[in-house]
């Protein structure tokens, strides 16, 4: 994967973005547990805020998530060699998810 670059500005980063459901939620979950080293684990409550909740952990995180207790959660994780950051919202249909790739 290439990293998009803008004509007049940096490099962006890597982004891909898709509609899940609880089952394919809850998979990837367990995908990070097993394959991945988790960084942190943050819940949001807007655009640029966070909640309060300190040491949020995936599984904490993927239960609020399920429960409708939480709008938003953002994972930051190592895979491959590279520094990713995953945003889960809530939607009417499920659950949006946005990838982001790091590079160093």
């Amino acid at each position: 994967m290439t990293t998009p670059t803008l004509p007049d500005g940096p490099q962006v980063p890597l982004m891909v973005e898709g509609l899940l459901d609880a089952t394919t939620l809850r998979q990837l979950f367990s995908d990070l547990a097993s394959s991945a080293i988790v960084l942190g684990v943050r819940e949001k409550n807007g655009p640029k805020s966070y909640t309060g909740i300190d040491e949020l952990t995936p599984e904490l995180a993927l239960l609020r998530l399920l429960s409708g207790e939480a709008r938003s959660v953002q994972i930051r994780y190592r895979f491959d060699d590279h520094e990713w950051t995953d945003t889960i919202m809530t939607t009417p249909n499920g659950f949006r998810a946005v990838r982001c790739r790091h590079d160093d």
